[in-house]
């Protein structure tokens, strides 16, 4: 099929930004670890190994599924677990906002006064990460720094 090109008089292009996936943009992310420390924290702070764990989950029910075994029994077999840096940047940019604090000698994120406030608005928000807010009540606060460094001894190499 031909275009009529000579019979139009001008074209023009319009530059848009490409959208990108919500489970990527740092908002959503951000506000998932911070449900993470609000519900499914002891002390309301946690390691990067436990968001990678929860975050992996978030993604389908199956997941979910696994993580809850693995809450029963850690040394269940289970599948590799892929680390996702957009956790990484949605920790920076929640640290840069004080939404969390990192403590060095630890390596544990703990949610600030800030990071609070906001997880109760989401918490209240009955429209909002509905999946997420299940699975970490579903989850509690079984996913111990016991259970993480079992489940990722085994995949050290």
């Amino acid at each position: 099929m031909e275009l009529p090109y000579e019979l139009a008089e001008k074209i023009t292009f319009k530059r848009r930004k490409t959208s990108v996936s919500p489970e990527y943009r740092p908002v959503i992310k951000i506000a998932q670890l911070i449900l993470v420390l609000f519900l499914s924290s002891r002390g309301k702070s946690a390691n990067l190994q436990k968001f990678q764990l929860i975050n992996w989950a978030f993604k389908s029910s199956d997941r979910e599924k696994i993580v809850v075994d693995i809450t029963i029994d850690p040394l269940i077999t289970t599948p590799l677990i892929s680390m996702d840096p957009s956790v990484n940047r949605a920790l920076q940019f929640a640290v840069a906002e004080k939404l969390m604090s990192f403590n060095n000698s630890t390596g544990k994120f703990t949610l600030t006064s800030k990071g609070e406030e906001f997880a109760e608005a989401i918490v209240n928000d009955k429209s909002v990460l509905l999946s997420e807010k299940a699975l970490l009540k579903k989850l509690g606060q079984r996913v111990t720094d016991k259970v993480i460094s079992i489940l990722f001894k085994e995949r050290a190499f």
